[in-house]
C-alpha cells in the first residue's frame, strides 16, 4: 500500500501554464473555457504531493451528498454503479488547469472502465455551471457539484489559504481511488495547484492497486 501511496510522487507529471487565481476579467464560463485551448505544456516535473485529506484505508464519507442533473445523490449511491474515482478540482468556470485536467482525463474514460473504475469529477460549482462545461468539452464521465464545498470538506480536503473572495472553499487538486465496499485505495493531493498528474500516471495508479 506503501508503494501505492507514493506512487504519484515518483513520476512525473505535467505542469500548465495559465493563470492561478480568479480575476475581474474572469467571469464567462464559455469564454474562459475556450481560452484555455492556447495553453501549452512547459515542463515534465515532479508532482509536489502533500499529506491531506483522509488516509489510504480510511472508509470515505458516504454519506457525503452531491448534485447532478439528475438530482442529489451520495457518496455511497454513487459507489452502488461500481469503485469510483473521484477527481477534485477547483473550478470549472475559472480555473484554466481545472478546465484543462477536466478535458485530459476524458481520453482515459474507457481505460479506467476496463479496470472496473467510474471516473467523477468534483467541484464546488453549481449544477448548471458543471452542465455547460461538459456538454461544450462532449464529457464522457460524469460531474458532481459540491456547492457549499461540505463534500470537500468530509473528505478534509478544502484548501485553507483561502480565506475570503470566490476561491473559499476549493479544495485541494486532488485524486481519491475508492473501492466497492467504501475504502479510499489510493490518492494523489497536489502542493501545487500548477501541477496534476497525468493520464499515464492515473493508470498506473489503478494498475498498482
Amino acid at each position: 500500500m506503501k508503494r501505492i501511496a507514493s506512487l504519484f510522487a515518483l513520476i512525473p507529471a505535467l505542469a500548465f501554464s495559465a493563470c492561478s487565481e480568479p480575476g475581474p476579467s474572469q467571469t464567462n464560463s464559455e469564454e474562459n473555457t475556450e481560452s484555455t485551448e492556447t495553453e501549452t505544456v512547459d515542463e515534465v516535473v515532479e508532482v509536489p504531493t502533500i499529506d491531506a485529506g483522509l488516509a489510504i484505508g480510511a472508509t470515505a464519507p458516504l454519506a457525503a451528498k452531491f448534485q447532478t442533473g439528475d438530482g442529489e445523490k451520495t457518496l455511497e449511491t454513487v459507489l452502488e454503479d461500481g469503485p469510483a474515482i473521484l477527481v477534485f478540482t477547483r473550478s470549472v468556470e475559472w480555473c484554466p488547469f481545472c478546465q484543462t485536467q477536466l478535458k485530459g482525463i476524458d481520453a482515459i474514460v474507457s481505460d479506467l472502465q476496463q479496470r472496473g473504475y467510474n471516473l467523477y469529477g468534483v467541484s464546488y460549482d453549481s449544477v448548471e455551471s458543471q452542465d455547460r462545461f461538459s456538454k461544450n468539452q462532449m464529457l464522457e464521465y460524469t460531474m458532481l457539484s459540491d456547492e457549499g464545498s461540505k463534500a470537500i470538506d468530509a473528505f478534509e480536503l478544502r484548501d485553507p489559504q483561502y480565506t475570503e473572495g470566490k476561491a473559499v472553499g476549493v479544495p485541494y487538486a486532488s485524486i481519491i481511488v475508492i473501492d466497492k465496499d467504501g475504502k479510499i485505495v489510493a490518492k494523489s493531493v497536489s502542493g501545487d495547484f500548477k501541477k496534476r498528474p497525468t493520464n499515464d500516471q492515473l493508470l498506473a495508479i489503478v494498475d498498482a492497486i
